[in-house]
């Protein structure tokens, strides 16, 4: 099959049931945490460039972990780069309209049961952080890189004063859960996220974090772009041909660079 052929496979197969089921949510469909407030274009600012401060929003209905969904949205991670912290946390938890603790914690650390995409601009020696920016899947509030699942993939600087798309795709029959930056498969993860996390419940709540510490920056989150697609009973297969290789992906929590 060419690699032509695979990208237009997978197009048609992401977008048809989007079409069919995508929610477009409003920001009343969002509650407030933190130091979060609303800007004018219907987007969230979680932080301002103000030392010590934290903030989320959650989308106010649950979502069921045994279907497949696209959540998409875009977020700017600040202009400050090498004096800009602390970064952004998007997480499943079991109860919505809560942010964790300030600084390193992103927001996210004391949320638990939890699963977390860290997407971290500042480096804490103490927990492991390379120098670049970079993305690591978080459990139960935990923040650093002491163990394997917490293995950090390195990404573009973030702190460019640009808004990005951060898409982050579920797919329960693999138990894979995709991370993109921007269009592009940046790391991927396998979870049992029902029974080794939740503690054998399928309904989640999901939301965005940001904090910062002694250094700070803008951190914010748009749904203006924003496609959710949730699928109670699939009846085609949505495989993706780039989660046909999982397995060996797995092994650096990432994909090449």
């Amino acid at each position: 099959m060419s690699t032509s052929f695979r990208r237009l496979l997978s197009f048609i197969i992401l977008s048809f049931p989007i079409f069919l089921l995508a929610q477009r949510p409003t920001i009343e469909d969002f509650t407030m945490s933190g130091d979060t407030y609303l800007l004018g274009d219907e987007c969230f600012r979680l932080t301002d460039e103000e030392d010590y401060s934290s903030g989320s929003i959650w989308y106010k209905r649950p979502i069921s972990l045994l279907s497949p969904f696209n959540i998409e949205l875009t977020i700017m991670a600040g202009c400050q780069d090498g004096d800009g912290a602390d970064g952004m946390v998007f997480m499943f938890a079991n109860r919505p309209n809560r942010t964790g603790f300030r600084g390193e914690g992103i927001g996210f650390a004391g949320l638990s049961p939890s699963l977390g995409i860290e997407i971290d601009t500042w480096r804490n020696y103490h927990l492991y952080d390379p120098a670049e920016d970079h993305l690591a899947f978080l459990v139960n509030g935990r923040v650093g890189h002491f163990s394997e699942e917490a293995t950090p993939t390195i990404i573009p600087n973030l702190e460019d004063c640009q808004r990005h798309k951060f898409s982050v795709r579920w797919k329960p029959d693999y138990q894979s859960l995709v991370v993109e930056i921007d269009g592009e498969p940046v790391m991927i993860g396998s979870f049992d996220l029902v029974n080794s996390i939740f503690r054998g419940t399928d309904v989640v709540y999901w939301g965005m974090s940001a904090a910062t510490g002694r250094y700070n920056n803008y951190h914010e989150v748009c749904f203006d772009r924003l496609s959710y697609q949730e699928q109670t009973k699939p009846w085609w297969d949505l495989s993706l041909p780039f989660l046909e290789a999982a397995p060996t992906l797995l092994a650096s929590n990432g994909l090449e660079h």
